[in-house]
């Protein structure tokens, strides 16, 4: 075993005895960081006399034989050893570091919520800007005009320099990892599977850039394949690492919805942007809102005025400054893009809503476009861009 994980001895020999206790059967985060606590340290609860652990109350007679029984054993204790030597070899040939709740570099945030991971396996830089964070979710298919709102918040924020949050997923998640890169922004991708699976495997590229700018994390060990049980876990660490999270475009079961009900367990703030009320990809969204479960937002100011106590040491005030300004438009071109947001308008409604002839919208819609403001899309449908 070659050990360059950036970790002094005390921190490996922790992270060495966190593992040991996580591979103990039916012994999870929250007993482990609660006896951790009691003890001072994973290596002293390991090794602790049984009794004491046992007057703790925290495990239970079955736990407590599961742990006897694999200190008792050469042969298991040779089998953990052998296993962590493994890892960590792994973890050195793919550059992959790891951090546990003891280490001040573990995300902030994550520390108080329920059943927080003992160990974090990552890939990238973690920040320390990352306990101002927010996180979006939403569809794996989104419509248009879930895709502009989608960049739109994301654009926002990373001007902000404000960090998101996201689960590398298509659709939504993807575009918020992608604009925020774009901008160099600091970004999360929080898996539900080894950081060196990269799922879905079209974000080969997206998953480097990320890596770059910020980090790919997750509870799962490295090789861990993206099992379906494992993404709801991820989705608890979405919305425990964020402030806040917003939901943009989610089915009536979709999977956003678990990681709104996991923000609410964790007393976080929950978003939505609300949609056209027949679209199957709003009925989740806009029943958050419908139910008062989630705050309807249209713009990051939005979010940063529910949010204002827990940013003040964070966002500055030249925020509020920092919004698309517009290039001079002409009358008429006011008109339209006034008039036109991120939801796909068909010419014909154009015309309709701005009372001009369809040859004058063409050429002022055309005019927009040069002027980066307004975006074509196939079948004469228009948005801002």
């Amino acid at each position: 075993m070659t050990v360059n994980l950036d970790l002094s001895e005390t921190d490996f020999r922790e992270i060495k005895y966190l593992y040991f206790l996580s591979r103990i059967e039916n012994i999870g985060n929250v007993k482990i960081t609660s006896l951790v606590n009691l003890f001072k340290s994973a290596e002293a609860v390991f090794n602790a006399d049984l009794l004491s652990i046992k007057n703790t109350e925290i495990l239970t007679i079955a736990n407590i034989k599961n742990l006897e029984k694999v200190r008792n054993s050469q042969a298991a204790m040779e089998s953990l050893e052998k296993e962590f030597s493994n890892l960590m070899d792994v973890c050195e040939k793919k550059d992959i570091k790891i951090t546990s709740f003891l280490r001040d570099d573990y995300p902030k945030n994550l520390k108080p919520i329920y059943d927080a991971p003992v160990l974090l396996y990552y890939r990238g830089s973690l920040s320390a800007t990352d306990e101002f964070s927010i996180g979006i979710v939403g569809t794996r298919t989104p419509s248009e005009y879930g895709r502009q709102i989608c960049e739109h918040f994301a654009e926002e924020f990373s001007k902000m320099n404000i960090p998101l949050m996201s689960g590398m997923a298509k659709g939504v998640d993807s575009i918020c990892h992608k604009t925020a890169c774009k901008f160099g922004n600091v970004n999360y991708a929080l898996l539900g599977c080894g950081v060196d699976v990269i799922y879905p495997p079209e974000n080969k590229k997206l998953y480097d850039e990320v890596a770059e700018v910020g980090a790919i994390v997750s509870e799962f060990p490295p090789g861990t394949f993206p099992d379906k049980p494992n993404f709801p876990k991820r989705n608890r660490l979405i919305s425990g690492i964020s402030l806040g999270t917003i939901i943009i475009e989610s089915a009536a079961r979709g999977g956003a919805l678990i990681t709104a009900g996991f923000a609410i367990d964790q007393n976080r703030e929950v978003f939505a942007v609300p949609g056209h009320l027949n679209s199957k990809q709003s009925e989740g969204t806009n029943n958050l809102i419908k139910r008062g479960t989630a705050k309807l937002v249209m713009n990051a100011d939005d979010v940063l005025v529910e949010l204002e106590s827990k940013m003040k040491n964070f966002v500055k005030a030249k925020n509020k400054e920092e919004k698309k300004v517009l290039p001079n438009l002409s009358k008429s071109e006011t008109v339209i893009y006034n008039l036109l947001g991120f939801e796909p308008m068909h010419i014909d409604k154009i015309y309709e809503g701005t009372g001009f002839n369809i040859s004058s919208c063409l050429v002022e819609l055309l005019s927009l476009e040069f002027k980066g403001i307004v975006r074509q899309l196939p079948g004469k449908y228009f948005v801002r861009a």
